[in-house]
């Protein structure tokens, strides 16, 4: 950093340290157990080599890692047949590691490979890191630790592309990779939601993704979005919002207005036509119709002759609290009392060992006693009070996962598909309505529910609104692709390096200024 201190500025301050911005890309997949995670890898890193003319490190698998260091936790490596035993085992051995060197393990030692590699392709000089068209692929994360680690060391320069397919497609793939039938929903099951400590919990990382892509399609399909996706990343070509990308950005931006305090859930409906219809956010309802908001805290009251805050949101109205948890806990707790003050138990039981007992029972599942409505009805009944539309065959987009209340609505309004974003573990939708709800996007005659393929709604604006301009005298310009530079990037050195240049170059710039007055007023 020394030699960019000692630099003259030219042309200025300012192109100095656009110089020293990071052209690296560190791009991590996430996917539960045969979506095709290796396979995306692979054409991500074709399209970076052959089209964007980057030098890739060899990818990145942590799975190679654990087979690597599983001797020290007095494990070999997995045979690699049968399949299902071999994902066990990695499972295992994974897991043992973590749990041994801590839930980022994997991820450091993928950060050592990046480091050794940088070297090697000549990334530094000295202590300071060059900037370079260089990428690295991770196949792929698995927990949220390691995730926040590769965050904060490479910032924005890191890509999370969640890689997803149907359960009944992937269940193929895995028995025509070689597993047992009788494994294969262990083996799912397993990976998305490990109950032990250091378990994968596939489903908690997916939903930070930047980019989600549904892999049920032939292959040359699954790079085609790929590409489309790189193309948005280094603004080469010209692309639009797909209508699901517009709908999940409004549901998104929707979910902004809540002020729930368990979570914030937005919704938004689109007409057959791709017409956007209504949207919703979760919150507490109002008299007149809608729910109450920011405007409502200061309201002239006539008969009090003064303004007067009518916010009646649980954040702010009966003590503050969020009426459904707390009923929750007061019905455990009655329960326990009874049990206590009824004499039925055995010395030496208390009330405390009740209360383990009851923890995590489907009590904690109950949603009965929210202020707020959801969002999903939110939307629905906005449509009712305007009472310009029809929901039949309309799609409704949501952040998270309706909740089997809003189910119903759902199928009761003639919605005819759900598309979302982040799991619901409350939700019994599928168990109480498999009448008239699915998750399977083959099955007819019901309102399916599917995950969300798109670009991630935090990034819309930054990918579809970019700061380049799309033409010049006249025609498209586009720069070209073997010297695009990706819209995410990083700083390659610290802030306060950055602050000393900048001061350093005014005091010269002011003490030049100073001395041309003083010989011109010599001269005078």
């Amino acid at each position: 950093m020394k030699d960019l201190l000692e630099q003259e500025t030219k042309p200025g301050v300012a192109q100095s340290i656009s110089d020293r911005l990071s052209k690296e890309l560190v791009i991590a997949l996430v996917g539960p157990v045969g979506s095709g995670v290796s396979t995306a890898a692979e054409y991500i890193v074709e399209i970076l080599k052959e089209t964007f003319s980057y030098q890739v490190c060899p990818i990145l698998q942590p799975s190679t890692i654990i087979r690597d260091e599983s001797h020290r936790v007095g494990l070999r490596a997995p045979e690699r047949e049968p399949l299902d035993e071999y994902i066990i085992g990695m499972q295992t051995a994974g897991n043992l590691l973590r749990q041994k060197f801590g839930n980022n393990y994997l991820a450091e030692k993928v950060v050592e490979r990046i480091f050794k590699y940088r070297h090697q392709a000549g990334g530094f000089d000295g202590d300071i890191v060059i900037p370079g068209r260089r990428a690295y692929i991770i196949d792929s994360m698995k927990n949220t630790e390691e995730l926040e680690l590769f965050r904060q060391l490479y910032g924005d320069t890191v890509c999370i592309f969640g890689i997803f397919a149907p359960d009944s497609l992937r269940r193929e793939r895995l028995i025509s990779d070689g597993a047992a039938e009788e494994q294969v929903k262990k083996l799912i099951d397993r990976d998305q939601n490990e109950i032990v400590t250091f378990g994968q919990k596939t489903r908690k990382i997916f939903i930070h993704s930047d980019f989600f892509v549904c892999n049920d399609q032939k292959k040359d399909q699954l790079r085609t979005k790929l590409a489309r996706y790189l193309d948005l990343i280094f603004d080469t070509s010209v692309h639009t919002p797909t209508r699901a990308e517009s709908a999940m950005y409004e549901a998104s931006a929707a979910a902004a207005n809540s002020a729930c305090m368990s979570r914030q859930v937005g919704a938004s409906i689109v007409s057959s036509d791709g017409e956007l219809i209504a949207i919703g956010w979760n919150d507490v309802p109002r008299v007149g119709g809608g729910l109450y908001c920011e405007d409502d805290q200061s309201i002239w009251d006539d008969e009090k002759n003064a303004i007067v805050d009518r916010d009646y949101r649980c954040f702010k109205w009966g003590g503050s609290i969020c009426h459904n948890e707390i009923r929750r806990k007061k019905i455990v707790s009655d329960i326990i009392n009874r049990i206590v003050t009824g004499n039925v138990l055995k010395r030496g039981i208390t009330a405390a060992d009740i209360a383990k007992l009851t923890a995590d029972t489907e009590i904690d599942s109950l949603i009965e006693y929210s202020r707020s409505i959801h969002a999903e009805m939110g939307a629905i009944l906005s449509v009712a009070r305007e009472g310009r539309h029809s929901l039949f065959g309309s799609t409704l987009y949501t952040n998270t996962y309706p909740c089997h209340n809003c189910a119903r609505h759902i199928v009761a309004s003639g919605i005819s598909s759900v598309v979302y974003i982040e799991p619901y573990v409350k939700s019994l939708a599928t168990t109480l309505h498999s009448d008239a709800v699915t998750e399977n996007p083959t099955e007819k005659n019901k309102v399916v529910f599917r995950q969300y393929d798109g670009v991630a709604p935090r990034n819309f604006l930054r990918l579809f609104r970019p700061s380049t301009d799309r033409k010049k005298a006249g025609k498209l310009a586009r720069p070209p692709k073997a010297t695009a530079l990706p819209i995410f990037r990083k700083q390659l050195d610290a802030q306060a390096d950055y602050e000393s240049k900048i001061v350093a170059d005014l005091a010269r710039k002011e003490q030049d200024s100073d001395g041309d007055m003083s010989r011109g007023s010599s001269r005078d």
